[in-house]
């Protein structure tokens, strides 16, 4: 399959929107939680319950970032092309 410069063009931009979601939740995470941090600092400074949202957040934001940045991981382009090749033999076989 020979890509043309517009096809390359859509593909790049569909993956900068990507990499802007990314760094906008990472952002979120960073503000929320110092915000949160400091929430709990005031209030309650022996019960760190705060850590909790770090972890948690932290772990979506690891997944968010590797789906990203590594090709191929669990439901990737290619498991994608690959179903959808799958889906498209089985209909014909209807």
């Amino acid at each position: 399959m020979n890509i043309t410069e517009d096809q390359l063009y859509r593909e790049a931009r569909k993956r900068v929107k990507k990499k802007k979601k990314f760094y906008s939740h990472l952002i979120s995470y960073l503000v929320i939680g110092t915000f949160l941090t400091f929430i709990n600092w005031y209030t309650r400074p022996g019960h760190w319950w705060v850590q909790w949202v770090w972890l948690g957040w932290g772990i979506g934001i690891f997944f968010h970032g590797i789906s990203l940045f590594k090709n191929n991981v669990l439901f990737g382009e290619k498991w994608e092309e690959d179903e959808i090749r799958k889906e498209m033999e089985r209909m014909k076989r209807s």
